[in-house]
């Protein structure tokens, strides 16, 4: 999902109408007429459009953080996470299971040389 810079198309129009000529640049798009009816150009209004066709949702960046929604930073957070909660989790786990495994096995091997003696 990549999100769209206001920048990238162009400056505000203040005469330009989404709605102007009966809906005519809103067509195919009755549901999402709300979020079309927010842009300030004809250039926001097709980048807006063009994200609908595609179905994804239309987000609007501020600039400098747009680099976190590219698919190879999604994905890395998605690889990530997982890996940094399963080795916590051993990490946790692990030393226990070990002390436990040590004390079993001394255990009974004192108690054998208890025995033989």
């Amino acid at each position: 999902m990549r999100c769209l810079y206001r920048s990238d198309y162009g400056l505000p129009d203040p005469s330009f109408d989404p709605a102007a000529g009966n809906g005519r640049l809103l067509r195919d798009f009755q549901s999402q007429a709300g979020a079309l009816l927010k842009a300030q150009n004809r250039g926001q209004l097709e980048a807006m459009a063009r994200k609908l066709q595609k179905g994804e949702p239309i987000l609007w960046c501020d600039q400098g953080y747009g680099w976190v929604y590219q698919p190879a930073i999604m994905g890395s957070f998605e690889i990530v996470v997982p890996f940094m909660i399963v080795l916590w989790i051993l990490l946790r786990i692990l030393p226990r299971a070990r002390g436990a495994f040590v004390r079993r096995r001394w255990g009974r091997g004192a108690a054998a040389r208890s025995g033989a003696s």
